[in-house]
């Protein structure tokens, strides 16, 4: 494959018409490679220290004393507290690897929709999604517009046919602090980035009419502030195949995605995760 170094000539009407349509579909790769912890209290009631009055016939209790066994009774339940969190994380975390490490292929149709935080329906596509663990993910979209974005392991390509232009990242930069990775990853320490908790109400927006009883929901949120996705949340259906996915950015978009056709176990071609540049095409390379 040769890289084409030569500019676009392209009218500017053109680039300008997909210009928010590619790097939409670049942000939805970051964004598609996106409960409230019960906080039970455990207080100890132990009995209060005592100091002896040699004056009085009998014990008063300090006002320091008394003071300093609340505070020592407030750490210990904040300890608690915190130990309780712990484990309802790394419980909700075993959870969802066991989910994903049954999930080695992944392919199903998709319907997007994004909205604003006033609730304005920004974008909406249609396409199809195909993963395998690790770390490979192929994006097709076939409404409102044709693109493929590919992740083969190592750098993310964004194929746009209508401006003849291939824009390269390095897959690492990609999907840096993004909780999507957590789908084909099986790596610790990329687990580790990430606080997981199962939410009490499942997805229940979903378009075949499955009942929220029947699904399991987990909120994923990066432990890092500097990412651009603020949370995701993964939704499995009553045969713990992957039925949504919904992601809260920092812009305060939601971005649904409604998984139809789900396969988990299919024959998957070589060419798959490649991708074949015509020589025509402009080539971006960012990596």
């Amino acid at each position: 494959m040769k890289h084409n170094t030569k500019h676009n000539t392209k009218g500017s009407a053109k680039g300008s018409a997909k210009g928010s349509a590619k790097e939409n579909a670049v942000n939805v790769l970051r964004s598609v490679l996106f409960v409230t912890l019960g906080s039970t209290s455990f207080v100890l009631n132990a009995e209060p220290v005592v100091a002896t009055d040699i004056e009085s016939s009998g014990p008063v209790v300090s006002a320091e004393i008394q003071s300093a066994q609340k505070a020592a009774n407030g750490s210990e339940s904040v300890a608690h507290q915190n130990m309780h969190q712990d484990m309802h994380q790394e419980n909700a975390q075993t959870k969802l690897k066991a989910l994903l490490n049954n999930m080695q292929q992944f392919r199903a149709a998709f319907s997007q929709t994004v909205v604003d935080a006033q609730q304005n329906v920004v974008h909406e596509a249609e396409g199809v999604l195909t993963m395998t663990r690790p770390n490979k993910l192929r994006w097709e979209t076939t409404f409102p517009d044709e693109t493929l974005l590919i992740a083969d392991g190592e750098a993310v390509w964004n194929v746009d046919t209508f401006v003849e232009q291939v824009t390269i990242l390095s897959q690492d930069n990609a999907i840096k602090d993004n909780p999507i990775m957590l789908l084909t990853s099986n790596d610790e320490d990329t687990w580790s980035m990430f606080s997981i908790s199962q939410l009490d109400d499942a997805l229940a927006s979903m378009s075949n009419n499955t009942t929220a009883a029947n699904l399991k929901s987990f909120q994923i949120t990066p432990k890092s502030q500097d990412g651009q996705i603020l949370t995701l949340t993964m939704t499995f259906n009553s045969s713990d195949a992957l039925a949504a996915l919904t992601m809260l950015d920092a812009q305060q978009q939601l971005s649904t995605l409604i998984f139809s056709d789900i396969e988990t176990k299919f024959p998957l071609a070589a060419d798959t995760f490649e991708v074949d540049v015509p020589e025509s095409f402009i080539i971006d390379d960012q990596r």
